[in-house]
């Protein structure tokens, strides 16, 4: 029988490597750039929207994504380090990084910068 004990609480790296990683990350940025408008809401959403009917390029597509969605950040002032791993498959992702201000922040925080841009 387990003992629980022997078990080690997950932190927020491997927790999101778990739930969907780096990818996922990237594309919740897009849709919520996709939902506001504007010139990289527009340029965003429609490379989204080509990424789901693509899937046997979704490397290259993730890659163009993973650009709109930088430019996007740099134009709110985030600076970020996405990853979308090796060819843009997700493979060996690391982390994603935000800062403001020279402040590190959270991805929700990066959501909700979005949001309320």
């Amino acid at each position: 029988m387990m003992n629980a004990k022997n078990f080690k609480k997950m932190n927020d790296c491997d927790l999101e490597i778990v739930v969907g990683g780096t990818l996922t990350e990237v594309n919740q940025l897009a849709d919520e750039f996709a939902k506001k408008g504007g010139k990289f809401g527009k340029i965003v959403s429609e490379i989204h929207n080509a990424l789901s009917g693509m899937s046997g390029v979704a490397g290259p597509v993730n890659i163009a994504l993973r650009e709109a969605v930088g430019k996007g950040l740099s134009e709110l002032g985030i600076s970020h380090d996405l990853s979308v791993g090796v060819l843009g498959t997700g493979f060996m992702s690391k982390a994603n990084k935000y800062s403001y201000n020279g402040k590190s922040i959270s991805h929700d925080e990066v959501l909700k910068m979005i949001a309320s841009a």
